[in-house]
């Protein structure tokens, strides 16, 4: 072949390469965009913010409530980030211990007040600080409270380092290891030392499943230096599917795990069911789990055509 012929071949081909790239990066005729999997995209800066709202009531024969709500708001510069997160439930019923008040012919039957069987309170905030396109510094701080756990209050500060590991239109993955100071207050006193340096490690992942609908996982594990028995581990699994561009639905299941739970003092009865008088610290269980199905409220800065 001629040099002339193989010039306008060479040509030809970086031609038609050219052409299918174009065609690869513009838009599909139809309108609906092409995804590169693969591509990164920076989080784009402005105010990001959700509010989850479950509740339920029953009356009549029994009475009972639950009230769950979850909140978060999260301000993105182009280098840094400052989120603050807020969730509580709280559920009460009535025992099953009714009573009867009058004559045996002439009574009204009466329903005990609600108890509380489930609470619990957290706050956190975060700053995150972009030392490249995927490494970030983060710095946090969190409050909680679950007395049906046995925990009046817990106080948590973490720093550490992330590292963004996919950011693409479908899919988001993150992952921070870090070092903490825990200091927890007990509903009752056993002797445990509620003050420890630890490590953290953790992830947060989100995956697009379908046109409206969202899977999102988020996982935080806590291992104290003092005492290698004393780890816990907070997993959350949602499903999101969006009904309007701001209105959802959702289901999570969130576990809890504390391998070394606190203590509280319940009652001792002998083996035939006589109360004794006396009381035993005994610890509670390590497992804690919840399932909610809650309306999602959320903002979030408009997508770039």
């Amino acid at each position: 072949m001629s040099q002339p012929s193989r010039l306008m071949l060479v040509t030809a081909l970086a031609t038609l390469a050219l052409a299918a790239i174009a065609r690869a990066q513009s838009p599909v005729p139809t309108g609906a965009q092409a995804v590169d999997e693969k591509a990164f995209k920076a989080d784009a800066p402005g105010l990001y913010a959700s509010a989850d709202l479950s509740y339920v009531l029953t009356s009549g024969n029994s009475t009972s409530s639950s009230l769950g709500f979850k909140g978060d708001v999260t301000r993105r510069f182009t280098k840094q980030s400052i989120g603050f997160a807020a969730s509580g439930i709280r559920a009460s019923s009535s025992p099953d211990a009714r009573i009867a008040v009058g004559t045996p012919v002439d009574f009204e039957v009466q329903i005990p007040e609600t108890e509380p069987t489930a609470e619990a309170y957290y706050g956190r905030g975060r700053y995150d600080y972009k030392l490249s396109e995927r490494l970030f510094y983060t710095l946090g701080a969190g409050w909680e409270r679950n007395r049906f756990a046995g925990i009046e209050n817990r106080w948590v500060i973490d720093t550490g380092i992330g590292y963004i590991l996919l950011n693409n239109a479908r899919t988001s993955f993150r992952g921070a290891a870090g070092i903490t100071y825990t200091s927890e207050g007990y509903t009752a006193s056993d002797g445990q030392d509620g003050s420890f340096i630890g490590a953290r490690v953790g992830w947060d992942f989100r995956q697009q499943l379908f046109s409206a609908t969202t899977f999102s996982h988020n996982f935080i594990f806590d291992q104290s230096f003092e005492d290698s028995a004393a780890r816990r581990f907070d997993a959350q699994f949602g499903l999101h599917v969006a009904m309007s561009a701001r209105l959802g639905l959702k289901v999570n299941w969130r576990i809890l795990y504390n391998n070394l739970p606190p203590s509280t003092e319940v009652p001792l009865f002998t083996t035939g069911g006589a109360p004794t008088g006396l009381t035993v610290l005994a610890p509670y269980r390590k497992t804690d789990q919840g399932l909610s199905v809650s309306l999602v409220f959320s903002v979030a800065p408009p997508k770039k055509s």
